[in-house]
């Protein structure tokens, strides 16, 4: 590259040209990487804050509600309003006003119908059952879906509709969630105190921490290139859904909750590992706290594998929770 016999001047213009060159491809470089960053992070930020959804034609299923009325289910289409007016639209379960209720949430791009079985179950034990489309899902009002970070506070407005409209009691309240339902009960648990007990399927214990874990598993480049692009695609979510993601974090709030909690995981989750799960078992401060790991189970697939100890589980646990009330 450089010849020793040369005038040190050319020798010397030669090293600053290569230099030049040198920096130029890096600026190049890193410009294409940052606009493969930027060009990601809007499509990233749109599967995780308006994912496409699920299940929609089953709400009106004539399939289901026949199914349900043979075996003598009734239930009462019902909607409330959350804090910022958005509409939430639901079904009530009735077992009594004397009874203790449940309110089931669903996974994300889901609606209520992934919870009809727990209705069934728990509706046979004496439990009322309310099952809601969360915010951006099914029938129910709300742009975009921020995994607890506002549907906590549509988890309070469903608890004040049961009590206010529905007559129940605010002191016999369980929550039970799969996926994105389970995280956001561990989410509620952690700050009110009327919630009795959850039953949270297949929980993440970070919504940054589980976002990362599906980006690897969508892309299959190694962490150190996915952090700048997570980085911004969380930027623009947060811009776009007007929320923290660092806030959605139902591991660092585990050490709050004191209610009793069964933990449900699958050892075949490829979408939340279940050290997730383990995770939060042990950071749960609960005096009653349980984990039940299912093998050959994949995500939230767990009362399809094992209907009947899963619903004995279910039945069970909230029964003795309820217990004495």
């Amino acid at each position: 590259m450089f010849d020793e016999k040369a005038p040190k001047s050319v020798n010397r213009d030669m090293a600053i040209l290569w230099a030049k060159r040198a920096s130029l491809a890096v600026l190049g470089v890193a410009g294409s990487y940052l606009t493969f960053c930027v060009g990601l992070a809007y499509p990233l930020s749109s599967r995780l804050i308006r994912p496409r959804l699920k299940r929609i034609p089953q709400l009106e299923s004539k399939h289901l509600r026949r199914f349900l009325a043979d075996r003598g289910i009734g239930f009462e289409e019902v909607s409330f309003r959350s804090f910022d007016d958005t509409r939430l639209d639901g079904w009530w379960f009735e077992a009594g006003r004397d009874r203790p209720t449940v309110i089931a949430l669903h996974g994300v791009s889901k609606n209520r119908t992934e919870l009809v079985r727990f209705a069934i179950a728990l509706g046979a034990a004496g439990i009322n059952v309310l099952l809601f489309d969360g915010r951006g899902h099914g029938k129910s009002e709300g742009r975009f879906v921020t995994y607890g970070f506002y549907e906590r506070r549509d988890v309070e407005a469903a608890i004040d509709f049961a009590v206010s409209q529905k007559g129940v009691s605010d002191v016999r309240i369980g929550l039970a969630g799969i996926s994105m339902g389970a995280a956001i009960t561990l989410q509620v648990a952690a700050a009110n105190r009327r919630v009795r007990a959850i039953w949270t399927d297949s929980p993440f214990a970070s919504l940054s921490r589980v976002s990362m874990d599906r980006l690897r598993t969508w892309t299959r480049l190694p962490v150190s290139a996915l952090h700048p692009v997570m980085w911004v695609a969380m930027k623009v979510a947060e811009r776009r859904g007007q929320f923290e993601v660092r806030a959605v974090d139902p591991l660092a709030l585990a050490a709050k909750i004191s209610c009793p909690v069964y933990l449900i995981h699958g050892d075949r989750d490829a979408v939340i590992g279940v050290e997730h799960s383990r995770h939060i078992f042990d950071a749960l401060a609960s005096a009653e706290k349980h984990l039940w790991v299912i093998p050959g189970v994949a995500h939230g697939r767990g009362f399809r594998r094992v209907t009947a100890e899963y619903a004995e589980r279910l039945v069970g646990f909230f029964g003795r929770a309820f217990e004495g009330d």
